[in-house]
């Protein structure tokens, strides 16, 4: 009799325990309620660095970047999203980790569409930035091209983590 009472008791106390965890309304995150956020998907997935090889005597590889619109459903309503070349961005990675890339040469990249439209019901557009083989310096480096969203509509918001990437720059024989 003493042994059912108990487990009885144990098994009643358990049960209260656990009910209140049903009651955690503290913790609960609405996203149906999210705004939209512009981010670069492989800053957020990989890596701030996007190491791009490039041929010597290349007289034109195209590096995509793409950019995103986080958010619980797809925009109803097109996006445009401009970025930018960053050189406080790259500045701000060296020191962070130490490294010592440098800005590559404005001559051998051309930023072609610097603004880009994320079309309502898709996620993602492409920048697309040209790197010119036969203009990147065989000494000197190593160097990079850091692009960060810099405009975006009023009702957008610019990811604070993921808004650059960093393309390290690979000249090939």
């Amino acid at each position: 009799m003493m042994n059912t009472l108990v487990k009885s008791i144990i098994a009643l106390s358990l049960a209260l325990s656990l009910t209140s965890c049903l009651n955690d309304d503290e913790h609960f995150v609405d996203f149906a309620s999210a705004g939209y956020v512009a981010e670069i998907p492989y800053a957020a997935n990989r890596s701030v660095l996007k190491t791009v090889s490039v041929p010597a005597t290349s007289s034109g590889t195209v590096a995509p970047v793409d950019v995103n619109i986080a958010s619980p459903n797809p925009p109803t309503q097109d996006i445009p999203v401009t970025v930018a070349i960053d050189q406080a961005a790259l500045t701000a990675y060296n020191t962070a980790n130490n490294t010592a890339y440098t800005l590559l040469p404005a001559t051998a990249f051309q930023l072609t569409n610097p603004t880009v439209t994320v079309a309502a019901g898709q996620r993602i557009a492409t920048v697309a930035i040209n790197l010119i083989g036969t203009q990147i310096p065989a000494t000197g480096g190593p160097y990079a091209v850091p692009i960060s969203i810099t405009t975006v509509p009023q009702n957008v918001i610019i990811s604070a983590n993921y808004h650059t990437q960093i393309l390290v720059i690979s000249r090939t024989q």
